[in-house]
């Protein structure tokens, strides 16, 4: 416990001393004696300051996750008295004061990594273990600003860590596409260099991760040429025993697939898990999940989109019970993707769900998406039907597909069936430009200017060099 609490404090001293981006939190006292100077000194400090920015990012993805990722996209509709925030976003009716809109804990994990990538290239310890270290800290921040630009499209570049209170705190939105090139890829293709490749635990950043990354990040950009030749020569290099699709029966299919989701403290995590968000109540804190899904009262229920059109309810095994629970004929709890059936979510019970970032069947979709893109329709085939027919489908041919447009709509439909509620269901629709989706199916409207979020207007007051977006 005495081990526990000193590093504990010393995560929270870093969170002064990281250089961070938020304005708010460059203007408070220090709250240890903790300083740039005095901590980055031993391997302990660089292994803690790491450490400091999974929490840090757990920490925006406790929410974040879904607000960012997934409710704009058709999938929920909101808890009438409980969900003033969420609503705005299902409905489209963004205002600059929903907490949805701030950046202050992307920034930190920014600031964090900035330190961490500054400070542990001069003290001792082995070089894979610094390799690895700062690996780790490239992805994290490359993760942030992904994340970031994504969400509000230009924002504020920081590659170093803001040491001082002074002018340098401010600075103006930086293109988004420099931010990615220059930045997001360069740190990915760091990391891949620098990663430790025997490392298979799935809380921490390992090679298959930064994969996933990569070729989310290039399938974002439209590089759909690289997203398959980092599946080729990357991905299909890993150890499949350790990296691959979950093997299952249609009789042990639910069981199977609601073990990538749903923690064991027995059974080792899923092969098909490539990173996830660990979270403890004793230590980082809880993530939203139990508020937003599965609460007596949860901020959102499943659509009734998803419930009556998205699957194939007759075939599809992941329909119904297997992810949810009808309360009554209207509303149902996404309470069983994530927990075991009747798991009690009062007091901590069930809360601290570790949450499943990337996983393989992400990538497979992906490399689905980029073969179509790049006309290989049969092989794109083969990739979708691996996933499809996983959860008792019909197998797709190629001669089902007419055009492009049409084979892409079927990936995107199988992501929306299999990523239901893990947050990328907004990122899919804007990245393959089928926003129309969600006039059609649920009458919400998005204009071109308001695909990326308003910005905080405490960001807009407390930098003066920032510009709203035309939201």
């Amino acid at each position: 416990m005495k081990i526990y609490k000193k590093i504990k404090i010393k995560i929270i001293g870093i969170l002064f001393i990281a250089g961070l981006s938020s304005c708010e939190l460059l203007m408070q006292e220090p709250i240890s004696d903790l300083t740039a100077d005095s901590f980055w000194k031993s391997q302990t400090d660089a292994e803690v300051g790491v450490a400091a920015i999974y929490s840090s990012m757990s920490t925006a993805l406790a929410r974040g996750l879904w607000d960012w990722g997934e409710l704009r996209g058709e999938s929920f509709l909101p808890h009438e008295k409980e969900a003033y925030d969420q609503g705005e976003l299902i409905f489209n009716n963004i205002l600059n004061d929903n907490n949805a809109t701030l950046w202050t804990q992307l920034y930190q994990v920014i600031g964090q990594a900035n330190s961490a990538i500054k400070y542990i290239p001069s003290i001792t310890m082995t070089p894979s273990l610094k390799n690895n270290l700062l690996a780790e800290a490239y992805t994290l921040r490359a993760w942030a600003y992904f994340y970031a630009v994504r969400v509000w499209g230009d924002v504020p570049l920081y590659t170093e860590p803001l040491e001082e209170i002074g002018p340098a705190m401010y600075r103006p939105r930086e293109d988004k596409n420099y931010i990615l090139e220059n930045v997001v890829l360069v740190d990915l293709e760091k990391a891949y260099l620098m990663i430790d490749r025997t490392s298979v635990k799935r809380t921490r950043v390992n090679v298959a991760a930064i994969c996933a990354m990569l070729m989310d990040v290039n399938a974002w950009m439209h590089r759909y040429e690289r997203v398959v030749t980092i599946m080729n020569e990357r991905v299909n290099g890993l150890n499949s025993s350790n990296w691959n699709l979950i093997a299952t029966t249609p009789a042990n299919f639910k069981n199977d697939w609601r073990g990538i989701f749903i923690e064991d403290p027995v059974l080792p995590a899923s092969k098909e898990v490539l990173f996830k968000m660990a979270y403890e109540v004793f230590g980082n804190g809880i993530n939203q999940a139990v508020s937003y899904f599965a609460s007596s009262q949860p901020k959102v229920w499943v659509s009734t989109y998803v419930k009556n059109s998205l699957y194939n309810a007759g075939t599809d095994m992941r329909f119904g019970s297997t992810q949810w629970e009808s309360i009554d004929t209207q509303n149902s709890k996404l309470n069983r993707k994530f927990w075991y059936n009747g798991t009690v979510f009062s007091g901590t019970t069930g809360r601290d769900v570790d949450l499943v970032m990337y996983r393989y069947a992400d990538i497979v979709l992906l490399y689905a998406e980029a073969l179509a893109m790049t006309d290989n329709f049969s092989e794109a085939v083969y990739q979708l039907n691996r996933i499809n027919t996983r959860a008792g489908n019909t197998a797709y041919f190629t001669a089902d597909f007419v055009s492009q447009e049409e084979l892409i709509d079927a990936i995107l439909l199988e992501r929306h069936r299999e990523f239901l509620g893990e947050g990328k269901r907004w990122f899919d629709l804007v990245r393959c430009n089928r926003l129309n989706l969600l006039e059609e199916r649920n009458n919400v409207i998005i204009k071109p200017n308001q695909i990326y979020f308003p910005i905080h207007r405490d960001h807009i007051n407390q930098n003066p060099l920032i510009d709203q977006n035309p939201y």
